[in-house]
């Protein structure tokens, strides 16, 4: 029989296994959502009120790519997406999926494994009358096109609704761009609780497109960059800082860097084992600075050793890079 100390252990071990199973799941089905639209086109708002489409099924999931005739007078594009097949309804020729934005119509039989044909789009006019006075240019420039954005991000009344209850007057480029990156209203809400409650919905875009999650802006303030511009939390997430990297380089001994210095760290790809290795070289501890400008040198520490067997007896690490750039 196990001891009580053995079975609390046991469920403790659990409970972090569970926990950690969840947030990963949450996490890959939030990077699944992101791609679940992608938008392509080759000219300016092309022509798409019809067109082709190719589709296949998985599981409940319907997979669709979509593609016009490539008349160029009209543009052209390619579209995937994808939706549970719930959201379907089979027609007299085909099937169809209607959201509030406007209703697609396909020709052909509805995919069980594969399909194709022809489909076509319109939007809803009471849709349109809706966005009126809530949506700024919601009625400028191409109505197919811009609708079709908010049909494919299935952007509803009570999104937009939403949105206007947190103070924001959003265009239709805009929600277009939210809806396609299921960039959902507890998201924005929950920004709004953070050092980042002023942010504007083209910059929340841009985060969203990077997957700057909420909890990637919690540790990042734990880290002691919770405070850094909005645009370089972008930057840190473009070129993948993450806390893990953050910490490993304080325990290299260059913590609490600053955010632009650390930003230059992760493009040069300095890394704690590079670090490390130059430090095993018996320099003195370089700066942050001159450990970027050794690593853009690509200064390393057989490099070091190469030239002190060459004579050159030196613990500054300046002075190999001047080596370097001499060509030694």
């Amino acid at each position: 029989m196990k001891t009580p100390v053995k079975l609390l252990s046991l469920c403790l071990i659990f409970i972090f296994v569970s926990a950690t199973s969840c947030a990963q799941e949450k996490k890959e089905k939030e990077q699944q959502r992101r791609m679940n639209i992608s938008f392509n086109n080759f000219s300016n708002n092309p022509d798409i009120s019809s067109g082709f489409w190719t589709a296949s099924k998985e599981g409940s999931t319907i997979y669709i790519s979509l593609i016009n005739s490539h008349r160029r007078n009209h543009g052209s594009f390619h579209i995937n997406f994808s939706s549970d097949d719930s959201e379907f309804k089979k027609t007299a020729d085909g099937f169809e999926l209607d959201r509030e934005a406007g209703v697609m119509k396909f020709q052909g039989k509805f995919p069980m494994d594969e399909g194709t044909g022809k489909f076509t789009f319109t939007r809803k006019s009471d849709f349109e009358t809706f966005l009126k006075g809530k949506v700024l240019s919601s009625i400028d420039g191409d109505k197919d096109y811009y609708f079709f954005k908010l049909f494919l991000g299935d952007v509803t009344r009570a999104y937009v609704n939403g949105l206007k209850k947190l103070g924001y007057q959003p265009t239709m480029r805009q929600l277009g761009k939210l809806g396609i990156h299921d960039i959902d209203l507890e998201y924005i809400t929950e920004l709004r609780k953070t050092n980042y409650s002023d942010l504007d919905l083209d910059m929340i875009v841009k985060w969203a497109i990077h997957g700057v999650s909420l909890y990637y802006i919690d540790q990042l303030d734990k880290a002691g960059y919770g405070r850094i511009d909005a645009n370089m939390v972008k930057k840190f997430a473009i070129h993948n800082i993450t806390i893990d990297y953050i910490n490993e380089l304080s325990k290299a001994g260059y913590g609490n860097l600053e955010a632009n210095m650390l930003k230059k760290f992760a493009i040069h790809k300095i890394s704690p084992d590079y670090i490390k290795s130059l430090l095993a070289a018996k320099i003195n501890r370089p700066d942050a600075n001159t450990l970027k400008k050794a690593k853009i040198h690509n200064v390393t520490a057989n490099f070091i050793e190469y030239a002190r067997n060459k004579g050159h007896d030196s613990q500054d690490l300046h002075d190999y890079i001047k080596l370097k750039i001499r060509g030694v």
